[in-house]
């Protein structure tokens, strides 16, 4: 396990995700990002793709269509009231199931629209990551809703919602190990299989049969 220090954020959880996003995605694919009001990461995503639709609930954070590019406003909860079932073959989310309000019902839409053989891709904040079980040691542990976030999840806390969901196939990958606070980042790119549980983030795969 080796260790880096930075002393500017690094995103390490969103490379991590478009790296997964390389791996299944295809040319000919039409691809669906789920909080897409970061035009840059969109465009990364995008350059994989023959089409990508971006998905934002706020339509004063809706960025205009561009490239290969559409943009609807829309709750993930409601996905396949204007995306069209069985017509996407990647979805991608970044940091947002943790705000949606009934986050098993935003999952199953998911299946909804993904084609047959189609896969999602999202990631989250660990709940018990190494920094917040670190503060909560000398705090009282954060009770939710906090902020912005419906919620937060532990890998168990995910595993019992996508074993409620209509996903029969999944994977659960922590990403990074260390502590990030402020402008200082010490983490670690793998994580230990016993410090699994203490990862600062999840990544999730999604399959549909």
């Amino acid at each position: 396990m080796k260790f880096c220090c930075s002393k500017n954020k690094a995103h390490y959880d969103w490379t991590s995700l478009l790296n997964s996003h390389r791996r299944f995605v295809k040319k000919s694919h039409k691809v669906l990002e789920i909080g897409a009001s970061n035009t840059e990461r969109t465009k990364d995503l995008a350059g994989l793709c023959q089409q990508l639709i971006g998905v934002e609930f706020l339509s004063e954070r809706t960025p205009r269509n561009f490239e290969n590019i559409k943009y609807v406003v829309g709750d993930w909860q409601n996905l396949s009231d204007f995306i069209r079932p069985n017509s996407i073959n990647i979805a991608v989310s970044s940091h947002t199931i943790e705000h949606v309000k009934n986050d098993l019902r935003a999952i199953n839409e998911l299946y909804t629209v993904l084609k047959p053989k189609g896969v999602a891709l999202l990631n989250t904040p660990n709940r018990k990551r190494l920094t917040r079980v670190l503060i909560e040691k000398f705090t009282s542990e954060r009770k939710f809703p906090f902020w912005e976030h419906i919620r937060e999840y532990t890998e168990k806390d995910l595993i019992e919602l996508l074993e409620s969901s209509k996903f029969k196939e999944y994977k659960i990958k922590p990403v990074v190990f260390g502590i990030h606070g402020g402008s200082i980042h010490f983490y670690s790119e793998s994580v230990p299989k016993r410090l699994r549980g203490l990862a600062n983030f999840w990544e999730v795969h999604l399959f549909k049969e």
